[in-house]
């Protein structure tokens, strides 16, 4: 009888253990733990509370760092060989290759995995954000497409119509003519790069080239750092304070009128600024006609999955779901997001008058940017070049010192930095 229980017990062990094994090879059982930050957590959080209730065995983890605090123990984990790192990582677009390209061995080909066949769903340059010699190697999110936000009071103010701002060259000359009748500003930037980086940008351009070589010294870089120049000259840019909060603030107070960046601040506006309700109006980024587009991209996210994850399958299972359905896509959106999902476009949520912005749908101006933004290489030596570039506008832009010397001396550093190789013009 003894012999007979202990039978018993032992095979209904081991068939709990092949069922468990089961389980957690099916893809949607088991735990996973995925880094985000801030405003990225909670529609996560609602989207995995959805697929943990589709799938009762699976346990999804968010876990919420801040920005600053996610790239730090990212970059001592894949040093330390994967220890302390979780299943995946939200990461933006501009690090991808900062890290895959440095530790591919750390990271997994989802492509081979099946996203590879659902490159597609997105546009071409968000794809191509997240491949690595030709295959997927991470999921793309959020798409960060940049426009213009404009006070529809203060332009009216001084007999400015958005219409007529239709080249950098205009967005000078009628920002004079703000600041003359209004005393505000077109620009609420700090000492950085960003419109830089959003004028180059517009030709698919960066600090580097389509092979990796240093462009910075190109005709099109060395004409926008001048025309940036000239608008630093004109008055036209505010410097606020270092910090979130100074930039919020001039937006509040009216001190900026109009402002390029990604589309994404529309809600960051309306919670911060709740009394310009109805003020504001979104518009695409103004070109030149040369090659350029009306769109660049100022920030944008996808996800990547680590290779020392222990359940690879429902990670892949609940990031798959969480990029390409409607579903969850659409409590991103309401989360404040932009998915670069092609087919949240046709999507009511999409298409909806707000009237904060005085009933326009800025969230098709921000679709139709996304459609057309140009493939940048941003190469693994991104966030240095990014260091030396900013340096260009505390010494050359924003006092009176020679642009183009600078601007060569810029470039030779990052070539002693990097290794790459500066082009010739």
């Amino acid at each position: 009888m003894k012999k007979i229980l202990l039978t018993t017990i032992a095979t209904t062990l081991i068939a709990t253990s092949f069922t468990t094994m089961a389980k957690a090879k099916d893809g949607f059982s088991g735990n996973t733990n995925i880094w985000a930050w801030t405003i990225n957590v909670p529609p996560l959080k609602q989207a995995a509370k959805i697929f943990m209730k589709a799938h009762p065995n699976a346990h999804i983890k968010i876990t919420n760092l801040g920005h600053t605090a996610l790239l730090q123990k990212l970059s001592a984990g894949l040093m330390a060989r994967g220890k302390g790192l979780p299943d995946a990582t939200l990461l933006q677009d501009n690090h991808f290759d900062s890290f895959v390209r440095i530790y591919p061995r750390s990271f997994v080909n989802v492509g081979k995995m099946g996203y590879d066949k659902l490159a597609n769903l997105f546009p071409t340059y968000k794809a191509n954000a997240y491949k690595y010699k030709s295959h997927m190697y991470g999921f793309p999110f959020d798409g960060g497409p940049a426009v213009i936000f404009y006070r529809r009071s203060t332009f009216a103010k001084a007999g400015v119509k958005p219409s007529q701002i239709k080249t950098w060259e205009d967005y000078l000359k009628y920002g004079k003519i703000i600041k003359a009748k209004t005393g505000k500003f077109m620009f609420g930037g700090n000492d950085d790069d960003t419109v830089y980086r959003l004028m180059i940008g517009q030709y698919g351009k960066g600090y580097f080239d389509a092979k990796g070589n240093i462009d910075m010294n190109s005709p099109r870089s060395i004409k926008a750092l001048k025309l940036i120049k000239r608008m630093q000259q004109a008055g036209i840019i505010h410097h606020r304070g270092t910090g979130w909060t100074p930039y919020m603030r001039d937006i509040a107070s009216g001190t900026i009128s109009a402002l390029p960046q990604g589309i994404w601040l529309a809600g960051n506006i309306e919670m911060g600024a709740p009394k310009t309700k109805g003020d504001w109006g979104v518009m695409l980024l103004p070109k030149n006609g040369d090659g350029d587009v009306a769109a660049a991209t100022q920030g944008g996210s996808g996800f990547l999955m680590f290779q020392k994850s222990k359940n690879k399958q429902l990670t892949y299972n609940f990031l798959k779901y969480y990029t390409t359905t409607v579903e969850a896509q659409t409590l991103a959106f309401k989360g404040g997001l932009f998915p670069s999902l092609l087919k949240m476009q046709k999507t009511n949520v999409f298409k909806e008058s707000l009237p904060f912005f005085k009933g326009q749908k800025i969230w098709l101006v921000g679709a139709k940017a996304l459609k057309i933004i140009k493939t940048t290489n941003f190469t693994e030596d991104y966030y240095y070049a990014n260091l030396e570039s900013n340096k260009l506008f505390t010494g050359v832009i924003f006092d009176n010192k020679d642009l183009l010397k600078r601007l060569d001396q810029t470039a030779q550093t990052i070539k002693a930095r990097t290794g790459r190789k500066v082009n010739k013009y």
